[in-house]
């Protein structure tokens, strides 16, 4: 390796010179990394710092003139577009290097080989994504070549933001080149939480690791900028304004120093756009959490309680300080507050219109409540209907009753809502219920002409999918106490042709279902189609109505016959769900069909109703692992182009798909997400799709009682004739089976049969298993042969091809009812069945099942591999908080999934001695306190003196405890059994509360 050239004696390298101003003690630190570096003293330094601290001019400084000293640079810059790109960090770094032919080919064949491995599935033993020793090891060489050539930088900018493979790659190099001449400098950005959090611990570990903060500038060096740009005078005249004004933020510094220089030697410090345009800046790319704390203070002031900013924003209390910290590191804040009086109204002018009235209409509602004044809640409100009249555009004045006419306020001065005699919770509830009324409308305002401009037929829509443009908006139609709020798409006089207004009334027609009123919307639709010509607009509304109310009407699809997929081939999602639905395509073609709708959907140009019921038919034929896959970049898309009630319904279809998965906490995640986009009453019938899921979800949880609060919530007329309250129906029906109340659940169970049957969809089990679910009852009730009629009537409806989930929780149930010589060939299918659909709750049950039935057949070994397969199943990640209800008789998840809330938790088997009753699986009152008390942390001589045994007998029933439950490590055991909560002294969690409403909508 040559050597760098010797230093004269007035270094032209003098952090003084080239460093970044204020940055000299962190830049001479890099030079003497370098200088080690040349001995061939290795090292990796990381520089950290808020937002605008001038990482990145300290990097490049540095790499400048480590490159006029010979230094080989290598550099690369992370960004969250590129995140996505295997090894994309690794490739700028080599694309900077001084490689001869030879190496330039091995470096581009191994990047090749391992972007492949980071987009394709690792196998089972490796996690995915990650890097083959021989790609690591070559691209290591490589760098070290270089090294022995001349020494090497390597230069990482916006570290937090590069793909997991580079970073793989780099930790690789790290670990290696203590003793090389390679200096590698990682340039990362403050944020709420470590987005790669392993390999900060892992590279704090290097015995070479130094880290560099980059702090705020003090008053002193602030006016050393300032003596440099602007001279001696203006230092020592605004030095101490400049600090206060930007808190010592090198980028805001600067900034403010070029307002002064463009406006000349005025006497005041100048605050220009210079400074408002680097705070924007700042803030912009602040961590999302902190950015949203930021636009909370800009509408509430700096006066606010942390309560009611966090209710405002829907946010946890405990994450407010974290938000407020690094909004104070950056210099953005001080006092809590804003170091400008522009900046908040910056901040706000740069939002959404419709996002920004939401936020002022919640400001007003949440400060009435606290009893500010009447003035205070009436600005907001103003402020509120200000941005959305602009979101909207001009509007011709409308006479009084008529659509569009009246805009709620939340003051209590003229013109105020009031619900004569109301309390005050009453009328924040009224207000609530107006205000997000506007802001639905609003909001299906602008998406309804997005809508309309991409609509390739009058009034097309979607299912459950596919929502009306305007449908998911609360119409509360004539208030009796108040004037009437409607949805405001069309007001008076702006339907200017036949077209749009035949568009208008067939949404009002659809509005009449949405809400359940099924007698107005016949009736309205017969008026309609009695005109002459008129029908022929209406088969996109009954292809819709064909899965929102499947026995109203005949179902289209089954008048054309057979279904050859030539509609899906052109994006109609729905007319395929309205097939799949009259049995006129199979399950296997419909998926076929379903997935070219939504690989045609990535690229634009079909709607997104149609994309949501291409979901709809997947989850439908069985293939909720197929759902699952396409959720993520539809979310994407909508989130990008679309409102929230699109953004509400896609939420709520990716929690049910991965609750048929048995993935519970993002099911339910996913569904606090929908009813954050949309709110309850706002769903028309539609509310019992997510409803149900969250009850299912929170059932297998073993969250009885929040369960029964969403079961409980009011749904609107009619929701009954629909198939979300068909999802209902059965969530309420899984509810109870965990309840023990098998009786009341097996009538629910078969009151799901009928409707199904009676709509003509029982060909599709996907929709409500009930068969299962009615087995499961009869298990509970000791009717193991009425479980496995049911079971085997299942599996014959089926046919030989399709349907891998149920037929393998058909499997599950025909093992668990039937004797021990079939079981071990029965749960062996089901396994390689729901391996396939990709359940992985059931799966772990079933491996756990499976062990059993191997350890029953004296197979000790295969029983063990049953047992290693449990423990890599995804799904023991699922930490659930232990059942309320007595566990011989198991939660059974509410929805088709069924998924069991405890990896290898068996079903009910039909012997002729049932577990204990009380006791978790099986085991007896004495195991249940041991292992509880074990679960919990604590030793075995501890667990004997809390319940005044010996040790030799904690230790029997711990080896009895871990054989029942196929566990061997404590830690088995507590993931197994689920954390017990703080201040439980007796194992006994107690009953949990239900969230408040900003929790539900928080999450």
């Amino acid at each position: 390796m040559s050597p760098l050239p010797v230093s004269p004696p007035h270094d032209p390298y003098d952090p003084s010179r080239t460093s970044p101003a204020g940055r000299e003690s962190e830049y001479r630190r890099l030079h003497h990394a370098l200088d080690r570096c040349a001995a061939g003293a290795g090292s990796v330094i990381v520089l950290h710092g808020s937002v605008g601290s001038g990482r990145s001019d300290l990097l490049y400084a540095f790499t400048d003139t480590a490159a006029e000293r010979g230094v080989q640079v290598l550099v690369g810059t992370g960004s969250p577009l590129e995140r996505e790109f295997p090894l994309g960090l690794a490739r700028q770094l080599l694309q900077g290097a001084d490689l001869a032919p030879e190496e330039a080919a091995t470096a581009e064949a191994l990047l090749a080989e391992g972007a492949a491995s980071g987009t394709v599935p690792a196998p089972s033993d490796r996690p995915a994504g990650r890097l083959t020793q021989r790609v690591l090891e070559g691209l290591f060489r490589l760098v070290r070549g270089l090294a022995e050539r001349a020494p090497v930088l390597i230069a990482v900018d916006d570290r937090q933001d590069a793909d997991p493979q580079s970073l793989e790659f780099l930790l690789y190099l790290v670990r290696r080149t203590r003793g090389t001449g390679v200096l590698t400098v990682l340039s990362s950005r403050e944020t709420m939480t470590p987005a790669h959090p392993l390999f900060e611990v892992e590279l704090a570990r290097q015995p070479h690791h130094q880290h560099i903060r980059l702090d705020l500038l003090s008053t002193e060096l602030v006016a050393e900028v300032l003596r440099t740009r602007l001279g001696a005078a203006a230092a020592e005249r605004h030095a101490a304004e400049a600090h206060t004004l930007t808190g010592g933020n090198p980028l805001l510094v600067h900034s403010l120093v070029g307002d002064q220089e463009r406006a000349g030697s005025p006497g005041a410090l100048v605050v220009g756009e210079g400074y408002r345009r680097g705070l924007m800046h700042c803030l912009h790319r602040i961590d999302p959490l902190a950015l949203h704390y930021a636009r909370g203070v800009a509408v509430l002031g700096t006066g606010a309680t942390p309560e009611l900013l966090a209710e405002l924003l829907l946010l946890a209390p405990d994450a407010l300080p974290r938000a407020l910290y690094l909004l104070h590191a950056a210099g953005l804040f001080r006092d809590g507050g804003f170091r400008h009086p522009t900046a908040a109204g910056d901040l706000l002018a740069a939002m959404r219109p419709l996002e920004l009235a939401a936020l002022h209409q919640r400001a007003g509602r949440l400060l009435r409540a606290a009893g500010a004044t009447a003035a205070t809640v009436d600005g907001h409100a103003r402020v509120a209907e200000g941005h959305l009249r602009s979101s909207l555009g001009p509007a011709p004045a409308a006479g009084a009753g008529e659509p569009g006419a009246v805009l709620p306020e939340f003051g209590g001065g003229s013109g105020a809502w009031e619900a004569p005699g109301a309390t005050v919770a009453e009328d924040v509830a009224a207000d609530d219920m107006a205000a997000d009324a506007i802001a639905a409308d609003a909001i299906a305002a602008e998406d309804v002409v997005q809508a309309e401009a991409a609509a390739e037929e009058p009034g097309a829509t979607g299912g459950f999918g596919p929502v009306p443009a305007h449908a998911l908006q609360l119409w509360s139609g004539p208030a009796p106490t108040g004037p009437a709020v409607e949805c405001v798409p069309t007001l008076p006089g702006t339907v200017t042709d036949a077209d749009t207004a035949l568009r208008h009334e067939l949404k009002r027609l659809r509005h009449h279902f949405w809400h359940g009123r099924i007698d107005e919307g016949t009736a309205a639709l017969a008026r309609f189609e009695a005109v002459p010509g008129q029908a022929v607009h209406t088969e996109p509304l009954r292809h819709w109505l064909a899965y929102w109310y499947p026995a109203l009407l005949p179902n289209p699809a089954r008048r054309s016959g057979p279904h050859d997929g030539a509609t899906a081939d052109r994006g109609d999602g729905m007319r395929l769900l309205a097939a799949l639905l009259a049995g006129t395509v199979s399950p296997e073609d419909a998926v076929v069909h379903a997935e070219l709708v939504l690989r045609a959907g990535r690229l634009g140009g079909v709607r997104t109703e149609s994309l949501t019921a291409a979901l709809t038919v997947l989850l439908y034929a069985d293939r909720a692992d197929r759902a699952t896959h396409w959720c993520a970049p539809l979310a994407e898309r909508a989130g990008a182009r679309c409102g929230a009630h699109w953004n509400a319904l896609l939420a709520a279809l990716r929690a049910e798909a991965a609750l048929r998965q048995g993935d519970l906490r993002s099911a339910d995640e996913a569904g606090r997400a929908a009813f954050a986009h949309v709110r309850p009453e706002a769903w028309g019938v539609a509310v019992g799709l997510p409803l149900a899921t969250m009850a299912a979800a929170r059932t297998a949880l073993g969250l009885h009682q929040d369960a029964a609060h969403f079961l409980e919530l009011p749904t609107p007329a009619g929701l009954e004739h629909t198939p979300a309250g068909l999802h209902h129906r059965y969530a309420l029906a899984g509810h109870r089976l965990a309840l023990g109340r098998a009786e009341q659940a097996l009538a629910d169970y078969r009151a799901c049969g009928d409707t199904m049957a009676r709509w003509g969809v029982d060909h599709l089990p996907a929709i409500a298993p009930w068969r299962l679910g009615a087995a499961r009852a009869q298990l509970a009730l000791g009717r193991p042969g009425s479980a496995a009629a049911l079971a085997d009537q299942q599996l014959a409806r089926l046919g030989p091809v399709g349907h891998p989930r149920i037929r393998g929780l058909a499997l599950r149930i025909r093992a668990a009812a039937g004797g021990p010589a079939e079981r071990t060939e029965l749960l062996e299918r089901a396994v390689g069945l729901l391996e396939e659909a990709g359940a992985e709750s059931e799966l772990a049950a079933a491996l756990g099942e499976l062990s059993e039935a191997h350890q029953h057949d004296g197979d000790p070994g295969r029983a063990r591999r049953a047992d290693r397969r449990v423990r890599r199943t995804p799904a023991l990640a699922v930490v659930p908080v232990r059942p309320q209800a007595p566990v011989s008789l198991l939660p059974v998840s509410a929805l088709p999934a069924s998924p069991l809330p405890v990896a290898g938790r068996p079903l009910p088997v039909a012997t002729s001695v049932p577990a204990p009753e009380g006791t978790a699986g099986g085991l007896s009152e004495a195991e249940g306190r041991v292992a509880e008390l074990a679960a919990r942390g604590l030793s075995n001589r501890d667990i004997a003196r809390k319940l005044y045994i010996t040790v030799s007998t904690v230790e029997q029933h711990l080896t009895r405890v871990y054989r029942k439950l196929g566990v061997r490590r404590r830690v088995d055991l507590a993931r197994l059994l689920g954390p017990v909560p703080s201040g439980a002294t007796d194992g006994t969690p107690p009953r949990p509360a239900f969230p408040r409403r900003a929790d539900l909508v928080a999450g």
